[in-house]
This record gives structure tokens, sequence and C-alpha cells, in this order.
């Protein structure tokens, strides 16, 4: 494989043979390949690859892939893909291209993933502003700006009483200005 400034290999040689291997699976199963293919595990090297036609079944149409191998899946009805995510583990990133706001607004109702992405992809991982993580066997957790500083550190509350936050003045018995104070604020809320 000639080197490319622009490419950079997998950080392990066993997962770039788990990668050759889901795309040498789904060949076999009958995907077929677009684009790219092309690796060499010890050189730790995967081509970005895209699958078109994989089967339902193929462990590229079923895993977490990490890497640069895009399966496309294409569908007849919404109804078919939610119903196969509704059976499945929940997905890192959903990434739906559609035009029709009430399927967006559907897909967004009826699935659950750690990040849905419409019409563009791999954005919400660049985007510092949005949380980035999974659910269930894609993980716990977000990631990323203000969302990775508060997942990861604890904040601690530390709260002092004072003149003015006294513990008389906020449980009983309630006595004149505490009574009032009391039905005020109750009032108050209940019109909110």
């Amino acid at each position: 494989m000639p080197a490319s400034p622009d490419l950079a290999r997998t950080i392990h040689v066993g997962q770039a043979a788990r990668l050759a291997t889901l795309i040498d699976e789904a060949r076999a199963a009958g995907a077929e390949l677009v684009a790219g293919g092309e690796h060499d595990v010890a050189q730790r090297f995967i081509a970005p690859t895209v699958l078109v036609d994989v089967p339902e079944q193929a462990r590229v149409a079923q895993e977490e892939i990490f890497g640069p191998v895009l399966p496309v899946v294409t569908f007849d009805h919404i109804d078919d893909v939610l119903a196969q995510l509704d059976g499945a583990a929940k997905p890192l990133a959903l990434y739906l291209w559609s035009n029709d706001a009430a399927q967006v607004a559907s897909v967004l109702a009826r699935s659950s993933s750690g990040s849905v992405v419409v019409n563009h992809c791999l954005q919400q991982f660049m985007h510092t502003g949005l949380p980035f993580g999974g659910i269930g066997q894609s993980g716990i957790g977000s990631a990323h700006g203000v969302h990775e500083f508060k997942a990861f550190s604890h904040e601690r509350a530390v709260l002092r009483g004072g003149p003015l936050l006294t513990a008389r003045a906020f449980f009983p018995p309630y006595r004149g200005w505490q009574q009032r104070l009391a039905t005020a604020l109750t009032a108050w809320l209940a019109r909110r």
C-alpha cells in the first residue's frame, strides 16, 4: 500500500485485522464494494471503504465499526429500519438522510442512540457544543467540551446557612411572616 499523507493507520494491528475481516465477510456474504476495500493488516492500513447491499446478518451491519468502513443500508419503509433498531443494541450514532420533516421527527421519537445526525455525517463528534457518547452497550456518559468536564469531574455542592438562610425560616412551626411567605410562594408557583 502506498504511503498517504492524508490517511492514518489504525492504532492497533488487532483492530486492523477486525476491520479487514468485517469487509471480507460482508463481501463474501454478497455486499457490493463501491469504494476502497484494500487493506494491509501488517501495516494497519484500511482504505476508506463503502459497501452497499450489505446483508442484515453481516457483522459489519450488526457491530460498531470504529474504522473507515461504511455499510450503506437502504430501505423501502422507515418502519422496517425502526423495527430493526428496536431489536438491536443501541448505536453510538444514527445517521439519517431525509428531507421529510415528519419522517425525521418520527425517527427521533421512535429510536434511541447516542446521537443523531440528519443530512450530514460525523459532524456531531467535531461539534464541541454537543455531548458525544453512547448508551447501553455503546457506552455511558458524554464527552466533549463542557459535557466532558462535567462527566469526568465531580462538582461538589456546598451550602452555608447565614442570617438570611436560617434553618428556622424553612422548618415548622410556621408563624407570622413565615406563614405569609409560604402562602405567597405556593400561590405564585401554582400560577406558573
